[in-house]
């Protein structure tokens, strides 16, 4: 019985024993944590709104607290949260703490930084008109950036660094200028383009009526400004009248024989120049002459033109004659076809006789047409030499039917006297007929006193 008894303890030390064994053996083994994350920028772009990727790199960790200081989403439990955004520029902080059931903690943080949003955009100020040289002072609009490129192409200088710079433009037409910006990390680029007109340039140049394309004074010069790019302008005629004149196109009188000094001032914002000319106006002979002068018979009208104007030095064809030039046209050649058997120079108020629409505003004009059936005044050697409007005061143009009758061409040359309303004395010579079926003419010499 006592062997039992002891074999029965034995037994229990050894049962004993065994169970510590095992639960010694069964102990786990405590997992440690790291924590650890990385972040990309998305795009790389700095300037907010600013998107970030994470990526967890965390170990021996099952659980994940999140903070995003700053950012659309403040926390996150998740193990990989979805990116976040910052709207607003500065520098936060990312941080995460990881842990396990065993109770082990580990934490890592990472600062972000969220730039301004980089805009570039610019105008400028013109300094003055838009007229060589133009100066513009840059202003520079854009926003979030640090380092400035100006490029100015044309223009002096070509490039800056600074951020509101001034540049000169000296050359007419387009200027590109471009201006890139960068925040250090993003680079950004715009243009625009500046036209400068051309430098200011002064010239000019006349005309005159056809009453004084002989430049016998008086003479009226019909200025003409050739000026660019000038805003004032300044006429000096000495002797003329008006002696000055700050009109653009004024009309200036040179009313006595000399040589006259034309000057014009043209002025702008950025300079004055000067152009001067000289016009030399000769005696007065108060007689105007026109030669070779085309005058159509009836059915030439439209083609050539039948009536004629002294103080317009020109032919005036059908249709053309109105209110305006009406009172000016001296007189009317009517020839009946191209064989030029039936010929006469008429009045202007007594066209309408003949077969010509009524001149409106017409004037009288007597005509000798056959100076051989009331005595010769002027033969076509005498209208040659004719110098002086003062070589009419001996010739008498009296109107009657007989002087007025028509003419052949049986004579050539011939020579038609004639007086205008006004009182102005003149002759006509009839140097050829041209014969050209409906668009036949005469060819003739004028001469007519400019004043009675």
């Amino acid at each position: 019985m006592r062997t039992h008894k002891n074999l029965n303890i034995v037994c229990l030390l050894l049962m004993v024993a065994c169970a510590w064994m095992f639960n010694a053996c069964a102990v786990e083994e405590s997992i440690p944590v790291k924590a650890d994350f990385s972040i990309k920028v998305v795009n790389n772009d700095f300037s907010v709104p600013v998107k970030v990727e994470i990526t967890n790199k965390s170990t021996g960790a099952d659980t994940y607290e999140w903070s995003f200081e700053g950012a659309s989403v403040t926390s996150s439990a998740e193990k990989s949260p979805q990116p976040i955004t910052y709207a607003n520029p500065g520098v936060y902080k990312i941080k995460l703490k990881a842990s396990n059931k065993d109770g082990n903690v580990d934490a890592k943080e990472i600062e972000v930084k969220a730039d301004a949003a980089v805009i570039v955009d610019f105008d400028w100020q013109m300094q003055g008109s838009d007229i060589s040289p133009v100066t513009l002072k840059m202003i520079n609009k854009s926003l979030g950036a640090t380092q400035y490129l100006w490029e100015f192409e044309g223009g002096n200088p070509s490039t800056s660094n600074e951020e509101n710079p001034n540049v000169v433009f000296t050359s007419p037409g387009d200027h590109l200028i471009k201006l890139t910006v960068s925040n250090g990390l993003e680079t950004y680029s715009t243009q625009k383009t500046i036209n400068v007109k051309p430098a200011m340039t002064v010239d000019f140049n006349w005309t005159v009526d056809a009453i004084d394309n002989d430049y016998q004074a008086p003479v009226v010069l019909h200025l003409h400004n050739l000026s660019t790019n000038a805003t004032t302008y300044e006429w000096i005629v000495a002797g003329g009248v008006p002696a000055v004149s700050t009109e653009v196109n004024p009309d200036i009188t040179l009313p006595a024989a000399g040589t006259y000094t034309i000057i014009l001032k043209s002025t702008n914002d950025k300079e004055t120049k000067t152009q001067q000319k000289q016009v030399t106006v000769l005696p007065n002979t108060n007689l105007l002459s026109f030669s070779d002068i085309q005058l159509g018979i009836n059915s030439a009208h439209a083609a050539i033109g039948c009536f004629f104007s002294s103080e317009l030095g020109t032919v005036i064809k059908q249709g053309e004659a109105n209110q305006t030039n009406g009172s000016k046209i001296d007189f009317a050649f009517f020839g009946l076809n191209s064989s030029f058997l039936y010929n006469q120079f008429v009045a202007p108020d007594e066209v309408q006789n003949t077969g010509f629409i009524a001149i409106p505003n017409a004037s009288h004009t007597k005509v000798i047409n056959s100076q051989e059936s009331v005595g010769v005044q002027l033969s076509p050697s005498g209208f040659d030499v004719l110098n002086s409007g003062n070589d009419f005061s001996s010739i008498n143009v009296s109107e009657t039917n007989a002087g007025k009758a028509p003419f052949t061409n049986s004579v050539m040359p011939r020579v038609v006297l004639f007086q205008t309303a006004d009182g102005r004395k003149g002759a006509i010579k009839i140097k050829n007929f041209v014969t050209n079926g409906p668009n036949s003419y005469v060819v003739v010499d004028i001469k007519v006193q400019k004043q009675p």
